[in-house]
């Protein structure tokens, strides 16, 4: 494939990285990690095979910022549907929003999910991990506001200290459900669960007990 010349010359004034990380999710999408290669996405965006390496030093740390990108893409999507003044259902709370945008979020880009949450991460450097920490922050911050929904104060008045055992328990619930549904672990047998109404779940914890 050829690409046009201006596009070659923005490469090398500092867009290339971005540039393979577009192509990247695309291909992670059709390809899957594991096939995912750096080389061919290089001569794809028209420049050397060699090239890529100034910006990722292996496939791991490319993988690693498809992944971190990922979770700011995650991070826009679960941020959109709380945003002050957005009309949702007037029975729907801000959390049970932001556990159908992820579940939305999740169908739409299963590769890059699966990456999202594989070992991999665990093995990254801190700059490439700080939207996954944002993302959970998010949804501590959301949960921690929608503690007594029915007082006058704003949510952000409302808000007390994260709860992580609450913010634990929810994401492990919408994960799991996640993952039954993309890896198509729900018994065929059975008529579909009602995956929409499910993400909008949110498991109840009870408040801990002061020591």
């Amino acid at each position: 494939m050829s690409v046009p010349e201006n596009i070659k010359d923005t490469y090398h004034h500092g867009h290339l990285r971005e540039e393979l990380i577009r192509r990247g999710l695309d291909a992670l999408e059709r390809e899957g990690a594991e096939v995912l290669s750096l080389r061919a996405l290089a001569e794809s965006a028209g420049v050397s095979k060699t090239a890529p390496y100034r910006h990722f030093k292996d496939k791991d740390l490319f993988l690693g910022a498809l992944a971190d990108e990922g979770y700011r893409l995650l991070h826009e999507a679960l941020a959109a549907p709380i945003e002050p003044g957005l009309k949702r259902k007037r029975s729907e709370s801000p959390v049970s929003a932001m556990g159908r945008a992820y579940m939305a979020f999740a169908v739409a880009r299963p590769a890059l999910y699966r990456l999202m949450n594989s070992p991999l991460i665990c093995r990254m450097p801190e700059e490439l991990t700080g939207w996954a920490r944002k993302s959970l922050l998010l949804l501590a911050g959301t949960l921690a506001a929608s503690r007594g929904s029915t007082a006058k104060e704003p949510p952000a008045r409302r808000a007390g200290p994260p709860d992580l055992d609450a913010t634990a328990a929810a994401w492990a619930y919408i994960h799991g459900l996640v993952l039954i549904r993309i890896d198509g672990l729900y018994p065929a047998d059975l008529p579909e669960p009602d995956w929409n109404r499910l993400a909008g779940v949110v498991p109840e914890l009870p408040k801990p007990k002061d020591r």
